[in-house]
């Protein structure tokens, strides 16, 4: 199982229609866990005060914000279920409904427009209604890919050869309950929590486990072998897999008390800085292969997200500041963000450096938000182009959610 998943979202963005150990006490875990989300309780006190515009950010800003929830809702269906993108039979492949689910809570919080809350609250029992609960083996799980065709069944996907299919990813499972805290943090209200407890619960199990590592690093999932038709543990340690795993954690944590989760929180945080950033180039690798190797990668996609989502998640930290750093040094004259000359121009790579520059306090990347808007707005849509050059012209759900979440100022936490 040396192969890796080529469809993961952390290493390249594809044709969603086509490509398929010691224990802490429990007062001490939870004061561990206060010590470190310190860096961001400034910075939710200045939304509090409504003073996050002033710092580039937000609605006043940027109303274009706004259309690009419009498109994550013209997407989705009356079930709840939201596509990948336009026109495509793919429902959530590589957790791309999440995405676009916190996208549409934030621009919920924006705007207090319900309609943006009801979409996400319908996303959520869509999500909730494809987890795994009868199975013991597999309870808290999903499968990689699901039709956007009702029954909604799971479409066998292979990330590559030999595979015949992925199921048990572990962001998936983690930002499943992501969303219902996220849900309880704009509604003030515990219904949703109270509801899914026991789909959240068994997601984040699933996750301690299957998936978690003694390091207490996150294996990216499950893959079937087509040479002897069993499930096995793919192994490799995707960079912002751990990010997307400390959400799921940590927000378990704040809905139900457990220590455990809080746990994993704060060893993922700790740990992620020391196993997968790279000394010697001061940012974060691609992930950490099977054989323990660091996986070093320059695409703009693949490089530029582990930069950004982890900066955005964890605020200001040494690791932080320099993969930022390194972010910033690939801005052109332009406002566009480019790390490998005559590549295609990403658009996620200025929305990774919005949303790091927002966690560090840094001044808002202004010129790229702009170049963003003149270059990859879809202005009859609200959509966000993928990229500049070769097949460029699509128009995906997670990352126009991304792209929201720059122009907002949007932290995960409060």
């Amino acid at each position: 199982m040396a192969m890796r998943m080529t469809g993961r979202f952390k290493m390249r963005i594809g044709t969603s229609s086509s490509r398929q150990s010691g224990k802490l006490s429990l007062c001490a875990a939870f004061c561990f866990f206060a010590c470190l989300l310190a860096p961001h309780l400034s910075l939710a006190q200045a939304n509090a005060r409504g003073e996050a515009d002033k710092g580039g950010y937000g609605l006043s800003q940027w109303p274009q914000a706004l259309r690009m929830a419009d498109f994550i809702l013209s997407l989705q269906n009356a079930s709840g279920a939201i596509p990948d993108e336009r026109g495509a039979i793919t429902v959530n492949e590589d957790s791309n409904m999440e995405y676009a689910l916190i996208g549409l809570g934030a621009a919920y919080g924006a705007s207090k427009d319900v309609k943006y809350l009801n979409g996400l609250e319908k996303g959520i029992k869509w999500l909730a209604d494809r987890e795994e609960m009868k199975d013991r083996n597999w309870k808290g799980s999903w499968y990689y890919v699901y039709s956007s065709d009702a029954p909604y069944a799971h479409i066998p996907t292979s990330p590559g050869p030999g595979i015949r299919d992925v199921r048990g990813v572990d962001a998936t499972s983690a930002l499943f309950v992501y969303l219902v805290y996220l849900d309880q943090r704009l509604t003030g209200s515990s219904a949703l929590a109270r509801t899914y407890a026991a789909n959240c619960r068994a997601a984040l199990m699933f996750l301690l486990n299957h998936n978690l590592d003694l390091d207490g690093l996150s294996r990216s999932s499950w893959q079937l072998d087509i040479s002897d038709g069993q499930w096995h543990l793919f192994k490799c340690k995707y960079s912002a897999d751990q990010g997307d795993v400390y959400l799921g954690m940590r927000a378990g944590e704040v809905l139900y008390r457990d220590a455990r989760y809080g746990q994993a929180a704060v060893t993922l945080r700790r740990q992620t800085p020391i196993r997968v950033f790279s000394a010697s180039l001061q940012r974060y690798a691609l992930a950490i292969q099977e054989d323990g190797k660091l996986e070093i990668s320059d695409d703009g996609n693949s490089a530029a997200f582990s930069q950004g989502y982890l900066s955005w998640m964890w605020g200001v930290t040494s690791s932080n500041r320099a993969a930022v750093e390194w972010l910033r040094s690939k801005v052109q004259p332009d406002g566009s963000i480019v790390s490998i000359a005559g590549k295609p121009i990403s658009s996620l790579n200025v929305a990774m450096l919005a949303m790091a520059s927002r966690a560090l306090a840094q001044p808002t990347p202004r010129k790229s938000l702009q170049w963003l808007v003149d270059n990859a707005y879809d202005a009859n849509t609200g959509g966000i182009r993928s990229s500049l050059g070769a097949d460029g012209n699509h128009e995906y759900n997670n990352e126009t959610a991304f792209c929201l979440l720059g122009f907002l100022g949007f932290l995960p936490f409060e």
